[in-house]
C-alpha cells in the first residue's frame, strides 16, 4: 500500500571544515543529486548537490563552499557507490564543475529498465512502483541559484535524494535474482563515459551538411567550430552567438563579404561577431584537407532493415521482461547499421551484453541489404 514520504534529518553543509568532516561518514553507498541552472550560459550552473546516506542527507551549498575537495575524492573513488536517477545531465554538470567523470555510478532508472519493460521511468512513478512511496507534486522549475531556498525547494532537494539508498538496495537484488546485474554494469560503465563536446566535428549536426561538397563542408566546419568555442568561451547558449539555421547560408557562400553578414545576421551580431566569422570563413576556404561527409539519411530499404531488427529487438526483449529501448533504439539500430555497412561488422554497443540476445538476427538481416539502401 502507498505512503507518504517520511521526513529526513537534513544538514546545509556550507562550510569547508565541515564538508571534509562529514564526507569522511558518508560510507561506501551513497544517493547523489544535483540541481543547477542553464537558462543563459552555455554549462550547467551548479546550485545544489544533495548526498544521502541512512537517514541523513546533507545539502552541500557550491554558492558558499570555496574547497569541494572532499567530494570530488569520493566521485572519483570507485569504491563508494554513487546512486543517481536518469544521471547524464548530472555527469554533465560534474565533468565541466569538477573536471572529472564520477566512478562506480549506479543509475536507478537504467537499472529497473533491466527488470521490467518502463524505459525513462520518472523517480516519482520509479519510486511508487517499487517501494511504494508517494511523493507530493513539486514545481519543477526553480532557480537553484537563489539564496535562501524556499521550503519547497529544500523538500524537492533532500526528496529526490534521500530514497536513493533503499531503492538501489531493491534494484540491485532484483537484478541479481534476475541473473542481469552483469548485463547492467556493462551497460552503466558505457553510458557513464563522458563525451566531450568537439567543435570540429559539430558541423555534422547541421540539417544540409550531408549535401555539401568538400569546400562547403569546409567552410562550414570552420564557422561551426568558430561559434561552438566562442560560445564556451562567453558561456553563452549557441543562439546566442549565431544560430544554427545561418550557418549554412554562410558557408555556401564561396566568398563571405560584410554585406553577406549584414543581409542574413542581425545587426548586433554583424558588430559583436562579424570580422571573427569572416576569419573563420576565411580559414575554411583556406582548408584543403575537406573533413569527412555528414551522414546521409538512410534509404528505403535501410529504414526497413532498421525497423526489422527493432521488431526483433522488442520480441526479445518482451520475452526477457526488460525494456525494449535496451535492445533497439531506433538511433542505436541505426548507428549499428551504418557501423555494419562500413566495417562489415555490428558496432560496440551490439557486441557486448546485447550480442548473444540479438546480434546474429542482427548480422542477418543487415546482410539481405546487398548493397541497397
Amino acid at each position: 500500500m502507498p505512503c507518504k514520504a517520511a521526513a529526513a534529518s537534513v544538514e546545509w553543509v556550507t562550510d569547508d571544515a565541515r564538508l571534509a568532516e562529514t564526507a569522511a561518514g558518508w560510507g561506501r553507498v551513497i544517493g547523489l543529486d544535483t540541481e543547477f541552472q542553464r537558462t543563459d550560459t552555455f554549462f550547467p550552473l551548479p546550485g545544489l548537490y544533495q548526498v544521502s546516506c541512512g537517514t541523513r542527507v546533507w545539502l552541500l551549498d557550491p554558492l558558499a563552499l570555496e574547497d569541494l575537495t572532499p567530494l570530488l575524492e569520493v566521485l572519483e573513488d570507485r569504491r563508494v557507490t554513487k546512486i543517481l536517477h536518469a544521471c547524464s545531465e548530472d555527469l554533465e554538470l560534474l565533468r565541466h564543475h569538477f573536471g572529472a567523470v564520477p566512478a562506480g555510478l549506479f543509475d536507478t532508472q537504467l537499472a529497473h529498465a533491466f527488470v521490467a519493460p518502463d524505459y525513462s521511468m520518472s523517480f516519482t512513478r520509479l519510486l511508487a512502483a517499487r517501494l511504494g512511496v508517494v511523493l507530493e507534486q513539486h514545481e519543477t522549475r526553480s532557480d537553484w541559484r537563489a539564496r535562501p531556498l524556499s521550503e519547497e525547494q529544500e523538500r524537492y532537494a533532500w526528496e529526490d535524494v534521500y530514497y536513493l539508498p533503499p531503492l538501489h538496495d531493491d534494484l540491485h537484488a532484483a537484478l541479481v535474482q534476475a541473473g542481469r546485474l552483469d548485463w547492467f554494469r556493462e551497460e552503466m560503465d558505457i553510458r557513464g563515459r563522458f563525451q566531450p563536446n568537439d567543435p570540429d566535428t559539430y558541423y555534422q549536426s547541421v540539417k544540409r551538411a550531408w549535401r555539401m561538397d568538400g569546400p562547403t563542408r569546409a567552410r562550414l566546419q570552420s564557422l561551426c567550430a568558430w561559434r561552438e568555442r566562442q560560445a564556451m568561451a562567453e558561456d553563452r547558449p549557441r543562439g546566442r552567438v549565431v544560430k544554427d539555421d545561418v550557418l549554412a547560408p554562410l558557408a555556401e557562400l564561396p566568398r563571405l563579404t560584410r554585406d553577406d553578414l549584414e543581409r542574413l545576421l542581425p545587426p548586433g551580431v554583424v558588430r559583436r561577431y562579424g570580422e571573427q566569422l569572416l576569419a573563420a570563413h576565411a580559414e575554411g576556404v583556406a582548408n584543403a584537407d575537406h573533413p569527412p561527409p555528414a551522414e546521409q539519411p538512410l534509404g528505403a530499404a535501410q529504414q526497413e532493415a532498421v525497423d526489422a531488427v527493432r521488431a526483433i529487438a522488442n520480441d526479445r526483449a518482451q520475452a526477457l521482461g526488460i525494456t525494449p529501448e535496451l535492445l533497439g533504439r531506433r538511433r542505436e539500430a541505426e548507428a549499428c547499421l551504418r557501423h555494419y555497412l562500413a566495417h562489415g561488422v555490428l558496432s560496440d554497443a551490439y557486441r557486448g551484453w546485447r550480442f548473444p540476445l540479438v546480434g546474429e538476427a542482427f548480422l542477418a538481416r543487415f546482410a539481405r541489404l546487398d548493397g541497397r539502401r
